[in-house]
This record gives C-alpha cells, sequence and structure tokens, in this order.
C-alpha cells in the first residue's frame, strides 16, 4: 500500500515538474516578446486589435 502511495506522489510530483517548466518556458517568451516591442516602439497587433487601424 505504502509503495503505491509513494509511486502516485512520484508521478504528480513529475506531473508538477512538467508544468512548471512549461510555465516558465511561457514566461520567457512573453518577455523576449515585450522586449522585443519596447525595442521597436509598437504595439502587438493581436493584443490591441481595437484599437488597431
Amino acid at each position: 500500500m505504502k509503495n503505491k502511495i509513494a509511486i502516485l506522489h512520484k508521478q504528480a510530483e513529475e506531473k508538477r515538474a512538467m508544468v512548471m517548466a512549461l510555465r516558465g518556458e511561457e514566461v520567457l517568451k512573453a518577455e523576449e516578446m515585450a522586449a522585443k516591442y519596447r525595442a521597436t516602439g509598437t504595439a502587438p497587433k493581436k493584443f490591441l486589435g481595437c484599437f488597431g487601424a
């Protein structure tokens, strides 16, 4: 019984680690996009679609 619980905890920890890694990649991607838009001085068209031309 304890082995089953240990296996479940291990699987949950692995899934949690995967989610945290994906979240970190998304944050990094967003930061890169923000830096790009700050450098060019433009606003993203998808984000501000209602204000665009």
